[in-house]
């Protein structure tokens, strides 16, 4: 900041110098979403995910970051990216993305389109598109000459669609390291920012029963379908609009033809939830389904197969938020908070107490499908808004620690 500018003059210099870096560099943006989308990363396909990993690494070269790689034999690699000013151990801003995609190597939707002010492709908000404006918000930073002073960790993750399995204890440790985050996945149509998410658990339900010969099964047979077939009506009533309350059976199988009474019938059942009290109440709830039988003869185990904690909506993320608004109030961007029902990296941060939001990425809809798309002008609309609002917390958050 030169000796005689003021606050404010420095400020509005400085946002002037990223507005006109983005129209500058807008081709630029489109042109790394267009390799990204166009390399296929698959949760479980190691070489793809680190070949996105690779190219983000190229983009953010001459930025100044400093690149740590969390290597993993399994999954991609986990990159780091910090400013040097994160290296006296200052508390940092984490902004966080991931690398992977839902999409098989062998999925027809393997395209990239650019027409029509939309953009679609596999991965293009969910979340490629995210990075790119994650990576062009740091590069913009570093055009205004300010990124060196900004304690920045920028963590990528390779595991994100399939529960973070490697990546969980970094996000953990990063966070904790932290003084706020913020979460690059798609914003909503109306530019809504994510200030709360649903928690997640995942259960698998094995019913155990007699088998025997249909032709001479009676009224008292121990069939394990039966018994299935009673507690899946039982789990269904859990459900609770209210109290935002879902359980869904998604998946059974049992059985073995149908001329005989199944002895083993298990269902796969995922829960939604928005507190951590919902989430006990509700696991208490199925644990108390599985073990009172309706069929005699029958035993049922009831396993948790994993999920995630939800990132409540509390005043922390809240008072983050206002500061990304008033950003995109200055820019002419709509900008409302949302509580949203799936679950991503935001929520294992939720849980250090930082304050964290999410869905600061571009605009879309349709992920998880083929028809996924992002509205284009939203791509360099939320680059400024990132680099706006990192601006915005330096200032209010990191400046005097």
């Amino acid at each position: 900041m030169p000796v005689n500018c003021s606050p404010s003059s420095a400020r509005a210099a400085m946002r002037e110098v990223i507005d006109t870096f983005c129209r500058r560099e807008e081709g630029g943006m489109f042109r790394l979403l267009q390799e990204l989308v166009l390399q296929p990363s698959p949760s479980r396909c190691k070489g793809g995910v680190d070949a996105v990993g690779t190219r983000l690494a190229a983009s953010l070269q001459t930025s100044g970051m400093v690149l740590e790689t969390a290597r993993q034999a399994e999954f991609g690699d986990h990159l780091l990216f910090r400013t040097p000013a994160c290296g006296d151990g200052r508390p940092a801003l984490l902004l966080f993305g991931h690398m992977d995609t839902v999409f098989p190597l062998d999925s027809p939707f393997n395209w990239y389109k650019d027409e029509d002010g939309t953009v679609s492709g596999p991965g293009v908000i969910d979340m490629k598109g995210g990075l790119v404006a994650a990576v062009y918000a740091i590069k913009a930073l570093a055009s205004c000459a300010v990124l060196e002073e900004i304690p920045l960790t920028f963590l990528c993750n390779s595991d994100e669609e399939i529960g973070s399995p490697s990546s969980t204890a970094i996000f953990q440790a990063e966070a904790q390291r932290s003084v706020a985050a913020l979460g690059f996945e798609c914003g909503g149509l109306n530019g809504e920012v994510v200030t709360g998410r649903k928690g997640r658990a995942g259960y698998r339900l094995i019913v155990t029963g007699r088998a025997g010969h249909a032709a001479f099964a009676g009224a008292d047979k121990a069939s394990a379908i039966l018994e299935l077939a009673h507690k899946i009506i039982a789990l269904e009533q859990l459900n609770d609009s209210r109290r935002g309350i879902v359980v869904n059976v998604g998946l059974i199988q049992g059985g073995i033809g149908p001329n005989t009474v199944s002895d083993h019938a298990t269902a796969e059942i995922d829960t939604r939830f928005l507190s951590r009290a919902d989430a006990a109440a509700t696991a208490e709830r199925l644990a108390e389904i599985a073990s009172l039988p309706t069929v005699a003869g029958i035993t049922a185990e009831l396993q948790y197969v994993g999920g995630r904690p939800p990132m409540e909506q509390n005043r922390r993320n809240s008072e983050l938020f206002q500061g990304i608004r008033a950003e995109a109030e200055r820019l002419g961007q709509p900008c409302t908070e949302e509580l949203r029902s799936g679950v991503s990296d935001a929520n294992t941060i939720a849980q250090l107490d930082i304050p964290v939001v999410d869905g600061m990425g571009p605009i879309g809809e349709g992920d998880h499908s083929d028809r996924e798309y992002m509205i284009r002008e939203s791509l360099p609309a939320r680059v400024r808004l990132a680099a706006g609002s990192i601006l915005r917390i330096w200032e209010q958050r990191l400046r005097s620690i």
